[in-house]
């Protein structure tokens, strides 16, 4: 069954808004609030565009952010492993129009290490790399050609009119990927939340070394004043276009929504008595090995030494049928899963919220568990490893290497087993006077605003309305 180019009857009454979500389904989980709240103000329709096929097929359809965000979608474009754009009615439908057997990944891995990973930099290497790129776009051309599938080919990137706002992340624009969407919607009104939560003042995105080229075309909603002179300096936003909006996810309103529409079955499934972990793919600054230390010692301390129990909820980039599954399985005892530590797919926040406090391995997820008044241990040694372990690096008061969150004092810092199990003892035994001291950093950095979702909203369709009678 080939697939028809998409076509459809334009409605002219309303307003278009697409939801980039790149650099993956971080986005989606920043930017709902706000579409809810969109949506029940104003006759609009919202899209979410894919750039990026991996971040699509890789998100846990069985997750509950999965599930809500279907309910206030119009559709989804994506781009798939044939490189074109598609179509489809919904983010379910949209996944499972991108298949890829373990033959497909284990070439798409190859290609994409070969033409762009660290064995670039030999010109065959690199060659073959790009050609083979070539060859599973047309495998993948041929293979859609072939098969029914539930999406529909576009032939362009506007198929219902005009798109009268980007909802975004700005720091994420200049990816390769995102090349198509830039070209074609540089002068649509742009607006932008950070996608990542936490000290994003203290990252490379806010260090460029010149002043860029100023812009109008886009409006920052920011959370924390630190935020501002980054904005400022390396993306060209204009004082009246920069807004501090607090978090639109940590509003009360919206942690209560995500709350009343969790999973009751898999709620029930949860332990009674159990530490939240935050997964995190094994890379370059938490090695496989590492990262299996201090599962290790998260497990002798929580389960063996205090009887607590564990919940993993899986980082989306996280290969659970891969090397981060094996480390899980190898580290925490496969014969001990259901028993002592489990997955579980239920929102950050239904997880958090059941949760005795919860443990990292660097997340921006940290901030929200404290927008709930949960501390959160960040486990992760850098020590030794000179890219992170340098004269640049941040430091923590013991001078070890650390990243944003921990610099900033919004989690917990252990780089060992030692440092690990003194946090978990000061947690149980002095728990209130624990939080307090992370909770009191991330109100002195966000001063959170009462209804935020409602104040991102209504400020866009302000300025969308403003520019419609121009």
């Amino acid at each position: 069954m080939f697939m028809q180019p998409f076509l459809i009857e334009k409605n002219k009454n309303k307003q278009i808004f697409y939801l980039w979500c790149s650099p993956g389904f971080g986005v989606v989980d920043i930017w709902l609030p706000v579409v809810k709240n969109l949506k029940e103000s104003v006759n609009i329709e919202v899209y979410f565009v894919f750039p990026d096929k991996s971040s699509l097929y890789a998100v846990d359809a069985d997750s509950d952010l999965f599930k809500m965000a279907e309910q206030f979608l119009d559709g989804v474009i994506f781009k798939n492993y044939s490189d074109r754009w598609l179509f489809s009615q919904g983010l379910e439908l949209a996944k499972n129009s991108i298949k890829m057997n373990s033959i497909d990944r284990y070439l798409y891995t190859l290609a994409r290490r070969l033409h762009s990973g660290k064995l670039s930099k030999f010109f065959i290497l690199k060659s073959f790399g790009l050609l083979l790129s070539k060859v599973i776009v047309l495998m993948n051309l041929l293979k859609e050609n072939i098969f029914s599938t539930n999406a529909s080919v576009l032939t362009t990137l506007k198929p219902f009119g005009e798109v009268s706002g980007i909802l975004y992340d700005t720091l994420a624009e200049i990816k390769f990927v995102n090349s198509d969407l830039r070209n074609k919607f540089s002068n649509t009104p742009k607006f932008s939340m950070a996608h990542g939560l936490g000290a994003v003042w203290y990252m490379d995105y806010f260090f460029c070394k010149r002043q860029v080229a100023p812009r109008n075309d886009i409006v920052i909603y920011y959370a924390s004043q630190l935020e501002i002179n980054g904005y400022k300096k390396c993306y060209g936003v204009a004082d009246n276009n920069l807004y501090h909006a607090g978090i639109p996810r940590h509003d009360p309103d919206w942690i209560k929504y995500i709350n009343l529409h969790a999973n009751k079955d898999k709620v029930e499934d949860l332990f009674d008595d159990f530490i939240f972990i935050i997964g995190r793919p094994a890379s370059d600054y938490n090695t496989v090995e590492r990262k299996s230390k201090a599962l290790r010692d998260i497990s002798k301390v929580v389960c063996d030494q205090h009887g607590k129990k564990i919940v993993v909820k899986a980082h989306p980039k996280e290969r659970l049928d891969g090397i981060d599954g094996k480390i899980y399985m190898d580290s925490l005892g496969k014969e001990n899963y259901g028993i002592t530590w489990m997955y579980s797919s239920l929102h950050p926040f239904t997880i958090g919220n059941l949760s005795i406090f919860c443990v990292s391995f660097y997340s921006g997820v940290a901030s929200d568990m404290l927008a709930i008044n949960k501390p959160v241990i960040e486990y992760l040694d850098l020590r030794g490893i000179n890219k992170y372990d340098n004269k640049e690096s941040l430091r923590d008061s013991d001078g070890h290497p650390v990243f944003s969150e921990r610099h900033a004092g919004l989690v917990l810092g252990a780089s060992s087993l030692e440092q690990f199990s003194k946090h978990v003892h000061s947690i149980i035994n002095e728990y209130d006077s624990t939080v307090r001291l992370l909770h009191d950093k991330y109100e002195d950095y966000f001063s959170p605003i009462e209804n935020s979702p409602k104040y991102v909203a209504k400020d866009i369709i302000y300025r969308v309305s403003k520019r419609a009678k121009i």
